[in-house]
């Protein structure tokens, strides 16, 4: 569509714009999937996702028409992240933005227990808020052509998907850590915002084939 001497400088900025997005996402993508899986390396995760990727895009464009889904499936992992965000927002303000550095590598060191071990190794508040939040907001997902929700024609035809996800995900995060309150030692020096906290201890950090006792019942504080 463009004119042939403006050829040249359309395909630049594609292929700048492209390269900037793409290594951006490219290095993110590597860098968590080296940490769910500590076997790879930074440079073998990222080696490993980006030629899976090239794959998938040349199948998706050259032998199957996979626009729409693909769109159809941006829209749905959206739909289902952003409850995450919220929470993990929730987190850092109820944690007045302080973290244990060394407790947050437990996992990718191959290791058991610290501040952020809470139930074998899974913050059940977080995963609960999370898990029920999107599956609520699919439920409410409308996108006529592709993919309409069992309960997306109850707001007329408008998505509202996105919005609710995002507040049944503030409220029911919210409301468990009010009923069932974090142990003290997650929080800072000066303590949590918001929300109350319990007198739980927490286990020590050990290598993985070591054996973690999991707290007792927490004392509400």
């Amino acid at each position: 569509m463009s004119p042939a001497w403006y050829f040249v400088p359309v395909c630049l900025i594609a292929l700048i714009g492209g390269m900037s997005t793409g290594t951006t996402a490219l290095y993110g993508t590597g860098l968590d999937f080296s940490s769910v899986f500590p076997r790879f390396s930074r440079v073998q995760a990222t080696v490993f996702i980006g030629t899976l990727s090239i794959g998938f895009i040349f199948v998706g464009r050259f032998a199957a028409n996979l626009t729409q889904s693909i769109s159809t499936f941006a829209t749905l992992i959206i739909t289902c992240t952003a409850p995450w965000m919220v929470i993990m927002m929730l987190g850092y303000v109820t944690r007045r933005g302080w973290y244990d550095a060394e407790a947050l590598q437990v996992f990718n060191r191959r290791q058991r227990g610290g501040r952020y071990w809470f139930t074998h190794g899974w913050n059940w508040r977080g995963m609960t808020a999370w898990l029920v939040s999107a599956a609520l907001a699919i439920l409410f997902v409308n996108l006529p052509g592709q993919f309409v929700g069992p309960l997306g024609d109850l707001a007329g035809g408008v998505d509202v998907s996105l919005p609710l996800g995002l507040a049944a995900a503030a409220v029911l995060y919210l409301a468990l850590l009010f009923a069932f309150p974090e142990p003290r030692e997650v929080y800072g020096p000066a303590g949590p915002r918001l929300v109350g906290s319990s007198g739980t201890p927490v286990p020590p950090i050990v290598a993985a084939d070591a054996r973690v006792l999991e707290p007792e019942a927490p004392l509400i504080g």
